[in-house]
C-alpha cells in the first residue's frame, strides 16, 4: 500500500533513489541494483559523517548562511534588550561575576 501525493505515484523520498537509473551508464548496467545500492549507501555515510569529516563540517561557518536563516530571532532579540549590537549578530552573553556576593548580607 502507498500514500500518493497528487498526481505522482509513490513515496517522495522514492525519487533520490529511483533517480540513478534515469543515468545512463547505471540504467543500461545489467548490475544496476547493486551500482543503486553502492551509490545510496556511500551518500548515506557521506551524510552520517558530515559532522566528524573537518572540512565538511566548517562550510556552514565559512559560508555564514546562518545569518540568513536567524536574523530575524537576532532581531528580536537586539529589540528587547534595546539595540547596542551589531544587525545580525548572535547576543553576547555576560560573564558571570568571579566573586559573587552572598544574599542578604
Amino acid at each position: 500500500m502507498m500514500n500518493e501525493t497528487g498526481q505522482w505515484p509513490g513515496q517522495a523520498w522514492l525519487w533520490l533513489y529511483t533517480l540513478w537509473y534515469q543515468v545512463g551508464p547505471i540504467g543500461s548496467s545489467d548490475n544496476a541494483d547493486i551500482m543503486v545500492f553502492s551509490i545510496m549507501i556511500a551518500l548515506t555515510a557521506l551524510l552520517a559523517l558530515v559532522p566528524f569529516i573537518p572540512g565538511l563540517r566548517s562550510i556552514p561557518r565559512w559560508t555564514r548562511i546562518y545569518r540568513l536563516i536567524w536574523r530575524n530571532h537576532y532581531r528580536e532579540v537586539e529589540g528587547r534588550s534595546g539595540g547596542g549590537g551589531t544587525s545580525g549578530s548572535p547576543p553576547q552573553v555576560e560573564p558571570a561575576s568571579p566573586d559573587p556576593q552572598p544574599v542578604g548580607v
